[in-house]
């Protein structure tokens, strides 16, 4: 979709657009990137003041401009392949000036910030999700398998020792089952498996 700066000044926004002014921190800038990545894709406009519409521009703050370029390969992780492009404009003052259009893809990945924080696009929020809700997220793309989360309250008569017996059998592990569920891939951490085990 071409939008022109009508269109940006009277677009809501919303789930899959977002104003941002030029005096946005890079830190700040991260934070839309990461929830678009993580929801629907979108694009992001800097240039454009987000609570009144005025038309800022980028051009008088080149340096700041170069930073918040940045934003995507150096703030979040892993880095979100975004494309830019730019759209001429007159600004506030009556300058030629230009503005940022940074659109971001949906991604098949879950993105954070460099603090390690996840954030997700929902309506025109950019809302920070909870160790719950990351998980979550990673199952829902993938990253992360139901099957990989622990069993908290689990205890060894929930292991069909026989099934266990057969794949140690099969990949040639020479101790036992029960060997095995202690000394590989924290199958037994806490101290429950301790004492029954």
């Amino acid at each position: 979709m071409a939008l022109t700066i009508e269109d940006i000044q009277q677009l809501p926004e919303g789930q899959t657009f977002d104003c941002k002014s030029i005096q946005v921190s890079t830190k700040a800038l991260a934070i839309p990137i990461v929830a678009m990545a993580n929801a629907d894709g979108g694009i992001l406009v800097v240039g454009v003041s987000d609570t009144t519409r005025r038309i800022e521009g980028i051009d008088q703050e080149m340096k700041h401009l170069n930073d918040l370029l940045c934003v995507p390969m150096d703030l979040c992780v892993p880095s979100v392949n975004v494309s830019f492009s730019y759209l001429p404009c007159v600004d506030e003052h009556g300058r030629s000036n230009r503005i940022l259009l940074i659109h971001v893809p949906a991604s098949n990945r879950l993105h954070t910030t460099q603090a390690d924080d996840c954030y997700m696009r929902v309506g025109d929020k950019s809302k920070k999700l909870n160790f719950e809700e990351r998980l979550q997220l990673m199952s829902d793309k993938g990253e992360r398998n139901f099957e990989d989360e622990p069993v908290g309250d689990a205890v060894i008569n929930d292991i069909n020792m026989n099934a266990v017996a057969d794949f140690v059998h099969i990949i040639g592990y020479n101790k036992s089952p029960m060997e095995y569920l202690r000394e590989n891939n924290n199958f037994s951490y806490n101290q429950k498996w301790q004492r029954i085990c």
